[in-house]
């Protein structure tokens, strides 16, 4: 959803499944668990991460990637339009970062605490690890982004991974604002 020129998230948000239709945040939230019931004693990555393209509009596609450690993935995607094209760099990865941190706050207390009490306490599992992917690294234009947009995320208790340890974004997200 776009709200005043800014990508924002609420309670009617809907996300695609890459196996279903439109879900809503709680639809997803669910699947999660479901899918971290069928295998509780492996251990388990959500990732969340944002990536755009910019063509004639910018396109904003916010993934959550959740692993199951060696064993698989699903993932779930939220794709935005800007009408307008964003050529600043700080602007584009400034908005991809603002846009996963909402949805990082919206899964974070009583949804991330169903998640990760799918898992049970009896199993073999390392539990459920919450990661943020921002898509910035080491190399070309985006290293000048690293140590602002790694400060931000680090600044609001998540735990921020680059490139090439960023793949929810500069992957998953990747490949969807391209086919979407």
């Amino acid at each position: 959803m776009l709200l005043g020129g800014s990508l924002t998230f609420d309670e009617n948000t809907l996300f695609q499944s890459l196996q279903k239709h439109s879900m809503t945040l709680d639809d997803v939230c669910s699947d999660i668990i479901n899918f971290i019931k069928n295998d509780t004693n492996s251990s388990y990555k959500i990732s969340i991460g944002t990536d755009s393209q910019v063509g004639g509009k910018s396109v904003f596609v916010t993934c959550i990637h959740v692993h199951r450690i060696g064993k698989g993935a699903v993932g779930f995607l939220h794709r935005n339009e800007v009408p307008r094209v964003i050529r600043n760099l700080r602007e584009k990865i400034y908005m991809e970062t603002c846009a996963s941190l909402q949805l990082a706050y919206m899964l974070e207390g009583d949804r991330m605490d169903r998640i990760r009490s799918a898992v049970g306490k009896n199993s073999k599992s390392k539990g459920v690890t919450f990661e943020f992917h921002i898509d910035v690294g080491t190399h070309g234009e985006t290293k000048a982004l690293i140590n602002e947009m790694v400060g931000m995320v680090n600044g609001l208790d998540f735990i921020p991974r680059i490139k090439p340890d960023s793949y929810c974004a500069s992957c998953f997200a990747d490949k969807y604002t391209k086919a979407m």
